[in-house]
């Protein structure tokens, strides 16, 4: 279950860390400063969602795991639909949307697997 907890948590702080440097690092120029805080309190919240939901992992890593993907995802199509730009699914930060993806996948199954033994070692030590 740390693992599952890991990945959602890993998947958050990258997440916030990236979106903050390109918004207020890289891209500091084109982006009024009022939108610059904008994007950091929205990136804030965010990271807080994903903060939340590592600590519920601890007593349903299955749902929080479902949950962050499903965040995840809603996050990425929401972005598109605001930007007005479905192909940027497919083509901006591809390969980082599918690590994503499969790090919260693989925290899926490895809680699946731990509730699992959980549940294995309740029954022979009843």
């Amino acid at each position: 279950m740390k693992r599952a907890r890991g990945w959602i948590l890993a998947v958050g702080i990258i997440m916030f860390v990236v979106d903050t440097v390109l918004l207020q690092v890289v891209q500091k120029a084109q982006i009024p400063p009022v939108w610059r805080t904008r994007f950091l309190i929205i990136d804030t919240v965010i990271l807080a969602y994903f903060v939340t939901l590592f600590f519920a992992a601890k007593k349903h890593p299955k749902a929080a795991c479902i949950l962050a993907l499903a965040g995840y995802w809603g996050l990425q199509i929401g972005v598109a639909a605001w930007v007005g730009d479905f192909s940027s699914l497919f083509t901006q930060g591809i390969l980082l949307k599918i690590l994503f993806t499969i790090a919260l996948v693989r925290g899926y199954k490895s809680a699946s697997r731990a509730m699992y033994l959980k549940a294995e070692l309740e029954k022979v030590f009843e």
